[in-house]
């Protein structure tokens, strides 16, 4: 039942993590280009880097090295769908 926990956990977190980045991309008129630099970073790491977190954090009962492969999942699959929704679906990004 835990490996069902983990990959509900997964599959959700990185689902609502490409949720924010594709909100705050659309929020910013689709391009992070008229912010500063360290925010146009910061910002996405950190939409990303949490969701990571929280999935090997639910994960870190099962190991360190399956925490730290559900984190590097977790942003995977959010990477995989901001891009599919949000710049493929959505057409932001550069031109």
């Amino acid at each position: 039942m835990g490996g069902v926990r983990v990959l509900s956990a997964g599959a959700v977190l990185a689902l609502l993590g490409a949720a924010a980045t594709v909100a705050v991309i659309e929020r910013a008129g689709g391009d992070l280009a008229g912010w500063p630099q360290w925010r146009a970073i910061a910002v996405p790491a950190a939409l990303f880097a949490v969701p990571a977190l929280l999935s090997a954090w639910v994960a870190r009962r099962r190991g360190v090295v399956e925490a730290v492969l559900w984190a590097v999942a977790c942003a995977a699959v959010q990477l995989a769908l901001v891009f599919a929704v949000g710049f493929l679906a959505l057409g932001y990004g550069p031109n």
